[in-house]
């Protein structure tokens, strides 16, 4: 188990980084399609990016534009989520030299990715028996009838910790859900941040059952799940808008 664990932490810097990093304290704006996503927009990860490139208004405000792979296009149900341009702080130098085909393009670091979400989304959630902080067993018979949302972080993930607060509200709004989450970390690592943020959901500590399950590396991530077993969403990575799409899939789970 030790050797597992420092294996997946390895991979954690390598990969974890990659989408944790595209995080700031502030609002980090991306630029896909000429549609400004507070937050990687829903859907799309670093799988799907041919070229990131930065864009300036020369008074201190940047964008990063996420050039698409030619195959895979922006769904037409995400782009609702996209911040207005009046409400991001140099959009029109930026959509200048977005139109323009300027700005300074960056390397991309190659990386391995994992968890191949078209691999799961329509299939059965796998059979699992884990034990959460507070020592309760929980199995597939104990979630099924009801939705589940699945969240995976670690302590050390800035965007995961950040997120929580929202998370914490669907809770609030859709209480007939079992919220669990899953982190690498023991109970003892994760009792400061748990209980001071604080994070609400049931948590699964010190266990990589799902983690090994779906490949995961990279954090946060969300699987939806709806009454009858079935996983319907996973989202990688977080942000405004994601988390605004991964909740109205959620709406649509509750009102099956």
């Amino acid at each position: 188990m030790t050797s597992k664990i420092l294996s997946l932490f390895l991979i954690l810097i390598a990969v974890g980084a990659g989408l944790c990093s595209a995080q700031t304290a502030g609002k980090k704006y991306y630029l896909v399609d000429g549609l400004f996503f507070e937050g990687m927009p829903p859907c799309v990860d670093s799988d799907n990016v041919a070229a990131y490139v930065i864009h300036k208004d020369g008074v201190g405000h940047e964008v990063t534009e996420l050039r698409l792979c030619r195959d895979f296009v922006l769904p037409e149900d995400v782009r609702k989520y996209a911040t207005p341009a009046e409400e991001v702080s140099g959009a029109e130098a930026f959509l200048m030299s977005y139109r323009g085909g300027i700005g300074q393009k960056l390397p991309i670091v190659s990386v391995v990715r994992t968890l191949k979400t078209e691999e799961w989304i329509g299939k059965p959630f796998p059979e699992f028996k884990v034990k959460d902080t507070a020592g309760k067993e929980w199995t597939n018979t104990d979630v099924v009838g009801r939705p589940m949302v699945l969240n995976f972080w670690y302590t050390g993930c800035g965007p995961c910790i950040r997120e929580m607060p929202e998370l914490n509200k669907w809770m609030e709004v859709y209480p007939d859900v079992t919220y669990l989450a899953t982190t690498f970390d023991s109970a003892a690592q994760i009792k400061k941040i748990v209980e001071s943020r604080p994070f609400l959901f049931t948590q699964i500590a010190d266990d990589l059952f799902f983690f090994e399950t779906f490949h995961v590396s990279g954090m946060p991530v969300t699987i939806l799940v709806d009454k009858k077993g079935i996983i319907r969403h996973i989202e990688q990575g977080t942000g405004t808008a994601k988390l605004r799409y991964i909740q109205d899939k959620l709406q649509k789970l509750v009102s099956e």
